[in-house]
């Protein structure tokens, strides 16, 4: 599998992990973003998460209709850090990390991990 495609995975995976019954299209960009800034790579993993039944479109809302299983599930991960949140850029002393797929993604400061319906 190629680096293009494992991201499109994990976002997958990312998407499925979500909390929340439904995302903004907005919302859901956002956190695919975590895994890739690519917008070729984006497109392509919302097209493949309506074609594999993971979201529904109902105009500018994704219903999330399939939860990851087992250990494509995301696991945050906290810990004491001196850095900047890769989401927001703001300066945190808690960081977060999302465990996914064999990947670390992060370090998300705590309002950023609720913003994106990740849990804690």
């Amino acid at each position: 599998m190629g680096e293009a495609e494992e991201k499109v995975e994990r976002a997958l995976a990312l998407l499925s992990s979500v909390e929340a019954e439904s995302l903004a299209v907005s919302e859901a960009v956002e956190l695919i973003e975590l895994v890739t800034s690519v917008p070729e790579l984006v497109r392509r993993t919302l097209r493949e998460a309506e074609e594999r039944g993971i979201v529904k479109r109902e105009g500018g809302r994704l219903i999330i209709r399939e939860r990851a299983a087992g250990g494509s599930v995301a696991r945050v991960r906290g810990r004491e850090c001196d850095a900047r949140c890769m989401r927001c850029g703001r300066r945190i002393s808690r960081c977060f990390f999302l465990s996914l797929a064999g990947a670390e993604l992060g370090p998300l400061g705590s309002e950023c991990i609720r913003k994106l319906r990740l849990g804690l």
